[in-house]
């Protein structure tokens, strides 16, 4: 194998269980004339003024100026500042509302504008959480993926034998619906520990990723079945139940990887050649299929590990818009506290392109690959990997940048000291957005699996963490809630999807919180 190139990245992984406003002008006092105006304003609802939708009359016929100067409204902040009451029928609003007030003002704020529109002294509405769905066995980051939609998200999860459930979410993240499709197990004993799944955009629409191990860690397959927007399945013409098959290898791994080609035409599946006796595995393998399965690439050697006594973890997978695609592993030792990320690019073809880059770290770190897209660059320009980590002594979501040439290190979020932090990420129109469970350890439970807690943060304003959790509560967690399911929503809105668990009453809860971006 040839000598990895190495890149000195000063970046050590923290241990832990992973997982203004503008001022609105004073009205102008309406001239004069011999009629009357329709003075409605709308608000965000698309009601007139406070009237719920009534036609407010001005009698422009008034003299206004026999009324003296209107005086400045009861609202002083935010888009209120500066207001002075209208004139309605003759005479000025003895209280004020959108007619004084502006096109801009809400009396009970909803839009996400970066305005205070009720003018209360606080920017944007309140974050909203609300419960999607009661789930059965606690799914880890392998069994739940979510992908944005036409009229909103939609989430998959495997919390049942041989079933996935897609969950249809408006763009409120209010449930609409859930569908449950059939899969192929081959492990009916351990059927939910040998499952992992990702929802993917290709060019016939969303698609349902998922791969299952044998149960002596001998075998795996990978399946795809292509959904509408709605989380339906769109049947093909003798494709099995299970879904188009896109690989099968006698090999185990229960934690494979996939992406879609530039054109989301082609899925590129990648896997280790682990088994029920070593952890991780010495090689990374991969495929390249059309959506119904026909081969493009037959399964080869991706990546093979360096050192004897080493072992692949962590591996990720990501199309690149030039056509071709990369891998992410992280090589460990047994009992090690260093280790390796290991990346190297393919073409169209799966062959090898360039030297492959590693960044020292210490073992096991939370990783994962984003394309930052054009306003980053090039295609080799806007690749990033996004890991936590620790940086002069502060626990810090970090962004290595331009992968493929000097590479940048740059900190997304510096997270609650002493705690960890299970992240998500989103590649918005605005940029990279962050969300993240800060997390530790509940003293007054002595159950391992239950015996985590932890409050919900998100990028504010500059980039400053802001605390979004519902009260002064920590939120209940399972050791397997190592995730947050990040998506992007009209109008500067986000939606984030965790889940809370209790031990009695015994429960599982995927939580949905929709917020506003920066």
């Amino acid at each position: 194998m040839r000598s990895a190139r190495r890149w000195a990245v000063v970046l050590a992984v923290g241990s832990g269980v992973l997982g203004g406003c503008e001022d609105s002008d004073p009205p102008v006092d309406p001239l004069p004339d011999s009629g009357s105006v329709d003075s409605g304003t709308p608000d965000a609802g698309g009601a007139q003024g406070d009237d719920g939708g009534t036609q407010v009359e001005v009698d422009a016929g008034t003299d206004a100026g026999s009324l003296g100067e209107p005086l400045p409204c009861e609202k002083t902040q935010g888009v209120c500042s500066g207001a002075r009451r209208a004139l309605v029928d003759g005479a000025y609003e003895p209280v004020c509302t959108a007619l004084s007030y502006g096109a801009d003002y809400e009396a009970s704020e909803t839009r996400c504008d970066g305005l205070d529109n009720d003018c209360d002294g606080v920017t944007d509405p309140p974050p909203s959480w609300s419960q999607v769905a009661s789930l059965g066995w606690p799914p880890h980051a392998g069994r739940i993926s979510s992908l944005r939609v036409t009229e909103g998200v939609l989430a998959v999860v495997f919390d049942r034998e041989v079933v996935a459930r897609v969950i249809q979410m408006d763009t409120a993240m209010t449930p609409l619906g859930t569908t449950e499709i059939p899969v192929e197990v081959q492990d009916d004993v351990l059927a939910l520990d040998t499952v992992s799944t990702r929802l993917l955009r290709t060019s016939q629409g969303p698609a349902l990723y998922y791969s299952s191990a044998g149960p002596n860690g001998d075998h795996t397959r990978g399946h795809l079945i292509l959904l509408d927007e709605q989380g339906h399945r769109v049947p093909r013409e003798g494709e099995p139940e299970g879904g188009a098959l896109l690989f099968d290898q006698t090999v185990g791994d229960r934690a494979t990887a996939a992406a879609v080609s530039a054109d989301g035409t082609r899925i590129f599946s990648a896997w280790r050649n682990s088994s029920s006796f070593v952890s991780g595995g010495r090689e990374v393998r991969g495929a390249l299929t059309e959506l119904n399965g026909q081969s493009v690439v037959a399964p080869r050697v991706l990546m093979q590990a360096i050192a004897k006594d080493t072992v692949l973890y962590g591996v990720d997978v990501m199309g690149l818009r030039d056509g071709g695609f990369v891998v992410l592993a992280q090589e460990i030792k047994d009992g090690a506290v260093e280790g390796l990320l290991r990346l190297q690019r393919f073409d169209a073809g799966l062959q090898p392109v360039g030297d492959e880059r590693t960044f020292p770290s210490e073992a096991n770190p939370e990783t994962r690959l984003v394309d930052l897209g054009a306003a980053a660059g090039d295609a080799l320009a806007s690749p990033a990997i996004v890991l936590r980590g620790i940086q002069a002594g502060q626990r810090v979501l970090t962004v290595l940048g331009n992968l493929f040439g000097e590479v940048s290190n740059r900190t997304l979020a510096t997270t609650t000291p002493m705690e960890a932090s299970w992240a998500g990420t989103a590649v918005t129109s605005r940029g990279l957005e962050a969300a993240w469970l800060s997390v530790s350890r509940n003293s007054q439970e002595s159950d391992p699996l239950f015996s985590w807690r932890g409050r919900f943060w998100a990028l504010g304003k500059e980039g400053v963490p802001a605390d979004l959790t519902p009260g002064p509560e920590y939120l209940p967690l399972h050791r397997y809630a190592q995730w947050v399911q990040l998506q992007e929503l009209p109008e500067r809105w986000m939606g984030a999807l965790v889940m809370t668990s209790t031990k009695s009453p015994l429960s599982h809860t995927l939580q949905a919180v929709r917020y506003c971006a920066p």
